[in-house]
């Protein structure tokens, strides 16, 4: 039932017609209202695009490949978290080996004794 009131819904919102917001479908004092009390878009990129991965006297183009030059990484690599996850991949490895081989094992054994 909610599977179809979302079909549902999508499809009003996807064949609805679009809302038109263009400044000849205004009256015109409002079109002139607005235009003069909105400042121009701010064109200029922001310089909050620091990256603790990468250092800041360096070429970006110079860290960023598969093969990096030494002295692009950082202090915020690694750490405890990634070695971590690495135990943990570790050892849902080693608890799918072992459920192969005592699988095998057993059906080995069941087999023998019929």
């Amino acid at each position: 039932m909610l599977l179809r009131v979302f079909a549902i819904a999508t499809a009003l919102v996807i064949l609805s017609p679009a809302a038109d917001v263009s400044a000849a479908s205004m009256p015109a004092h409002t079109a002139a209202v607005m235009a003069a009390d909105s400042p121009p878009p701010d064109t200029t990129p922001t310089s909050d695009t620091f990256n603790v991965f990468f250092p800041e006297e360096r070429s970006l183009s110079d860290c960023l490949s598969s093969l990096p030059k030494p002295g692009c990484g950082s202090d915020a690599r690694g750490g405890w978290r990634q070695s971590l996850v690495l135990i943990i991949i570790l050892a849902g490895l080693a608890f799918i080996a072992w459920r192969i081989v005592s699988g095998s094992r057993a059906a080995r054994s069941r087999k023998e004794a019929t």
